[in-house]
């Protein structure tokens, strides 16, 4: 993992944290523009999921685990009248949890301490949203 790809990570932080402000100053839309890009990042995390199924020969529940994240991800979005920030919050940091246990031997430290960093940061910001 280079420089490049934690550079990549932290500004995907950036819109976390400006959607996070504008919800909380009631700015409009911002509310469910933030879960909607949080229902993308969650997407794509289940994209690395599978990829890393795929590379590391990994047991079927990854695979399964991989494609739940972007399913889970648009139920957020199909569902507009409830509040999805605190589960979207939690999926965070239970996918870096699974994904902690599971790859910790077989994936670059580096790698998943980046990514525990990222969903705590984001999970942060979609808790703060939901207040």
């Amino acid at each position: 993992m280079t420089s490049w790809h934690r550079y990549l990570g932290y500004a995907g932080l950036i819109p976390f944290i400006v959607l996070s402000l504008a919800s909380l100053a009631d700015i409009q839309h911002a509310h469910f523009f933030l879960l909607s890009y949080a229902a993308l990042i969650f997407s794509f995390l289940g994209g690395i999921l599978w990829g890393c199924s795929l590379q590391l020969s990994l047991a079927p529940h990854v695979s399964l685990v991989s494609i739940s994240c972007m399913l889970w991800a648009w139920l957020w979005l199909l569902m507009p009248g409830y509040d999805w920030l605190i589960p979207a919050a939690l999926s965070f940091v239970l996918l870096w949890l699974y994904e902690w246990f599971l790859l910790k031997q077989r994936v670059n430290r580096d790698f998943l301490k980046l990514r525990g960093q990222l969903s705590l940061v984001a999970a942060f910001f979609l808790l703060l949203s939901s207040l």
